[in-house]
């Protein structure tokens, strides 16, 4: 399942981007932060958690006493 794009995100780092073209060395900081941070979420997306459940066994009969009844 792919979630849908933020819009207002994308509008906002282009708006950034723009702002920065001034700057050569901030604009290149800022793509390598969006590479980073798009590399951690795409890791957190992929690890699925599974709860452990704990392992009880059930009492077992003996089959001895089985026989008396």
């Amino acid at each position: 399942m792919s979630e849908l794009l933020d819009l207002k995100n994308i509008i906002e780092i282009e708006r950034i981007r723009s702002i920065l073209i001034q700057e050569p060395d901030l604009l290149g900081l800022f793509e390598l932060l969006i590479i980073v941070a798009n590399k951690r979420i795409n890791e957190e997306k992929s690890t699925v958690n599974f709860s452990i459940e704990p392992n009880i066994e059930p009492d077992l009969s003996d089959h001895e006493s089985d026989e008396d009844e």
